[in-house]
């Protein structure tokens, strides 16, 4: 590496190894400091490489002595051994060094946050500035609420009302559920983690109803509840639910949001679900926007997708040894009753085990179906009938009404937005298909649409991922969104003249990404005939579990069976950050 020099770095911008983002920062540092050497300029490229894939942090250990290659597999450049990286980026002007613990003091690591673009850990993790700052202050904040005892019902109260609600039977099933419960009363911090169907929303309700009820009985003033959630799917299947934008509330015209530590939200209990979902910078502020003397119940499923922004927050804080008193696991699902065939097939693949996904895939369950893309020669056809069939009851719909009751029947899940299997190929079948069907068709291209919400709109509380049917009334086009609970406490259908709306794309076939939070009677999956870092375990996992009722599968086995044994890891140092002492 130290004939290495500037030169090198347009040749990794070509070859693609560097974005035009990483490659402009690494200009842009090589602006600013004027001393600095290529391998410094280089690990600051490297380091926004690595957050673009979704790690806070460049992993110094993991990336030294590996070899860059191009697409085509061409060596371009083999990275420094440990030793001599780290000695450099010691000695750089650019980068800051993190010293034994949290106390921000000019001899810690506090004083480089602004100061300093990068910041080496005693890990020797490689990170923005910007992101270590948002590692410290999250892990500083959960620290803190671990430790801090808050008022609430004794255990004589607990189990009583626990034994009220579930009673005396079943208990092994409902054991995961009464754990939840009592921990998320009796501590002012409470992670459960669960797939769909382990009854995540019924412990909620339970946990305000008890929590309301100890503090009438006591003569305390009812408790003031958050229900939150990244999207506003999400957020409509919680009680009182709101997304977390709304609920922090951004600034108009500038950055951050009106609610942060000095101006923290109004509640007593925060509800927090689909967490897996919340990437690092805003898990940072919603948390510091919390009160520390509030409850805070964080749900979600850990063996889901990351966010698409950096961090794995829910995952690492799911396998923190510290907060392993403050956590549980709930594995059984009320709805299958764990004997359907979506529920086996969840497991294995959750497992990594791939023979066993292949002959669940083989077998003769009611609720999946597998068309092999390589064997089956009529797969086209099939796919077609697939998607004419799955968004019959949508065009049968004569109401805004029977149209909202059947857009969550049916939706067609891809790995991409491009190519043959994306979403912008599907969502163009999925047109042409419907449009072939005549008169019971779509008509015109705003006449019984599926659109999907690309942008926030807080004026209109519209919200990435929000999807809505667009019916042509009185010619003119209007756009249907599911029900929001008014004031009232009722729940009203909204609609939007068509030109009102935010920027938005078609909604027939969505990636896997944008389902969560989401789910659907039947989801039609298409795996990729190619290779790609995008499909792994927990793509595959996540899409078939936005299934309430059956999966069907196109694809070929060898690369179901690959994406079975791939999965993506997102880097953070969160959990070795909470379990220091």
């Amino acid at each position: 590496m130290s004939d290495f020099s500037f030169d090198d770095l347009g040749i990794l911008h070509e070859s693609g190894i560097l974005s035009h983002l990483d490659y402009y920062f690494c200009t842009t540092m090589a602006n600013i400091f004027k001393y600095a050497g290529p391998l410094e300029i280089f690990s600051a490229g490297l380091t926004c490489r690595a957050l673009s894939k979704g790690c806070i942090c460049l992993d110094l250990a993991a990336a030294a002595g590996t070899v860059l290659k191009t697409s085509e597999g061409r060596e371009l450049i083999r990275l420094p051994e440990l030793t001599s990286w780290c000695n450099t980026l010691e000695n750089s002007a650019m980068v800051g060094m993190e010293a034994s613990n949290c106390v921000k003091t000019e001899n810690d690591k506090g004083f480089w946050i602004g100061k300093s673009p990068l910041i080496l850990d005693r890990d020797n993790n490689l990170y923005l500035s910007r992101y270590y700052d948002f590692q410290c202050r999250l892990s500083d904040n959960i620290k803190a609420r671990i430790k801090r005892q808050v008022p609430g019902p004794d255990d004589t109260f607990v189990n009583s009302r626990l034994t009220l609600f579930f009673g005396s039977k079943d208990t092994h099933r409902t054991f995961g559920q009464q754990q939840a419960v009592k921990k998320a009363l009796c501590s002012g911090f409470t992670m459960i983690s669960g797939g769909p169907g382990t009854g995540k929303t019924y412990i909620t309700d339970m946990i305000q109803t008890l929590l309301t009820t100890w503090t009438r009985e006591n003569e305390l003033p009812p408790p003031r509840v958050m229900c939150l959630a990244p999207t506003g799917k999400a957020a409509s299947r919680l009680k009182n639910g709101t997304t977390i934008h709304s609920a922090l509330k951004p600034v108009k015209n500038g950055t951050g949001f009106r609610h942060n530590a000095a101006n923290p939200l109004a509640a007593d209990l925060v509800i927090i679900d689909e967490a897996s979902m919340i990437d690092m910078a805003l898990m940072t502020r919603l948390f510091e926007a919390i009160c520390p003397d509030a409850r805070v119940v964080m749900l979600g499923d850990m063996n889901q997708l990351s966010p698409v922004q950096a961090g794995a927050v829910f995952s690492d804080l799911c396998h923190a040894d510290v907060l392993a008193g403050f956590r549980v696991f709930l594995d059984f699902n009320f709805r299958s009753g764990d004997k359907t065939g979506i529920e086996t097939l969840a497991k294995a693949v959750n497992a990594s085990d791939a023979d066993t996904v292949a002959d669940i895939l083989k077998a003769d369950y009611p609720d999946l179906e597998f068309v092999d893309t390589v064997k089956d020669g009529g797969y086209q056809a099939r796919l077609e009938t697939c998607i004419r069939e799955g968004y019959k009851p949508l065009w049968d719909a004569r109401s805004p009404k029977q149209a909202m009751a059947a857009v969550d029947g049916f939706r067609v899940l891809c790995a991409h937005n491009s190519g043959n299997s994306g979403t912008l190929q599907i969502n163009h079948l999925c047109e042409k298909i419907l449009r072939s069907k005549g008169k019971d068709g779509i008509k015109w291209p705003v006449f019984k649409t599926l659109l999907m919400v690309r942008r926030n709109d807080y004026q209109r509380s519209l919200f990435n991922g929000d999807t809505c049917v667009v019916l042509e009334e009185n010619k003119g086009a209007t756009a249907w969104f599911s029900p929001e609970q008014s004031d009232s406490g009722q729940s009203e259908i909204r609609h939007f003249r068509m030109s009102d709306l935010p920027e938005c794309e078609r909604g027939f076939a969505v990636t896997v990404h944008k389902s969560q939070g989401s789910e659907f009677d039947t989801v039609l999956i298409l795996i990729p005939e190619q290779i790609s870092p995008v499909v792994t375990r927990q793509l595959l996992y996540t899409g078939i579990t936005r299934s309430r009722k059956k999966v069907i599968i196109f694809g070929s086995m060898p690369m179901i069976q690959q994406a079975v044994m791939t999965s993506v890891e997102r880097r953070s140092n969160l959990q070795a950050v909470l379990d220091r002492e």
